[in-house]
């Protein structure tokens, strides 16, 4: 049987970015739900955050909006 491999391993999302997700379960669903080109875009983002509170808020910015900006609305997902 053919192993498939995720699309992401958590070697793959900077620790930065795990911890604030792990923190705010709402962004943790919405990032699965991304394509992969937002996931890549939201891994980039993360690199502008210089403390893990600017992290935090990115994530929970992503949570309250439901998505990333330009990125469709978590509604659509559901």
């Amino acid at each position: 049987m053919k192993k498939i491999k995720p699309v992401y391993s958590p070697q793959d999302i900077p620790l930065g970015l795990s911890m604030a997700m792990a923190q705010n379960v709402l962004a943790f669903d919405v990032f699965a739900k991304l394509s992969p080109v937002q996931k890549q875009q939201l891994i980039k983002d993360s690199a502008n955050a210089h403390s893990a509170q600017e992290m935090q808020q990115l994530v929970d910015s992503m949570a309250s909006a439901g998505t990333l900006p330009g990125a469709p609305h978590i509604n659509q997902f559901l």
